[in-house]
């Protein structure tokens, strides 16, 4: 096992361990990108990868929220994939439309790239069956050295941004739900990176407290990695099957 997926899978379990002295919350709901929760999170693809998620939220006054979430995956060799840490700050507003907005730091390792990014995350619910949220960063990180040999470069450097909406749908009173999301990121450099991410999700309760949550869904990255002297496409589809548990 290599050092990063040492550090991400021990930072993973303590705050699995953490988790067990939370508090539970009487209302859940997955779809709320823009929520801090506390719950833990364990998926698998079609094609043998497997997924870690933790979160761990926590009230800082009245009106607002902080949630850290730690991400690792694996392949189907059980070898380190990447990993993800966020911070989100929560603000929440006595207005029913937008009720509330959050700012994220959202650092991501992978074999190619490792990135921080900055930036806001806005509610919107128009009606109580349909919500949508709307996320913007901006970034900056480094190239591996084993993408910087293959691609020919010397300046390892990355700078650019992202931004996503998630549309949600609740089709029934029992907060059963579909979350369309496209994520947009581009990251130039000597090698310049495009890409965007295509999700659909369909998640529903799995008991009647809603404390236990599937969710199927299907995920398409399609774009490139090119430099000066090399150019590498993008299109890859793959489907999750999660299960989410809220403490």
């Amino acid at each position: 096992m290599s050092i990063k997926n040492t550090i991400s899978f021990t930072a993973l379990t303590t705050l699995i361990l953490a988790s067990t002295s939370l508090y539970a919350e009487e209302d859940h709901d997955p779809s709320d990108v823009a929520r801090a929760t506390t719950s833990f999170t364990v998926g698998a693809t079609n094609q043998g990868d497997v997924k870690g998620f933790l979160t761990y939220g926590f009230g800082v006054t009245d009106t607002q929220q902080g949630m850290v979430a730690v991400e690792a995956n694996m392949n189907k060799e059980g070898k380190y994939n990447d990993s993800r840490v966020q911070y989100f700050h929560v603000f929440n507003f006595d207005n029913p439309t937008v009720p509330k907005v959050a700012v994220s730091l959202d650092v991501v390792d992978n074999a190619s790239l490792t990135t921080a990014a900055l930036g806001p995350v806005i509610a919107v619910t128009p009606t109580e069956q349909f919500s949508m949220y709307f996320r913007g960063a901006v970034l900056g990180g480094a190239y591996s050295d084993a993408a910087t040999r293959q691609f020919g470069v010397s300046d390892d450097s990355a700078v650019g941004g992202m931004a996503a909406a998630y549309f949600t749908v609740k089709t029934g009173k029992d907060g059963t739900y579909i979350t369309l999301t496209p994520e947009y990121t581009y990251v130039d450099g000597d090698i310049e990176t495009s890409s965007l991410k295509s999700s659909l999700r369909i998640g529903t309760p799995m008991n009647s407290a809603k404390n236990h949550w599937g969710e199927f869904r299907l995920e398409n990255t399609y774009g490139h990695l090119e430099s000066a002297s090399l150019k590498q496409d993008i299109d890859d589809t793959v489907a999750w099957f999660m299960f989410k548990s809220f403490f």
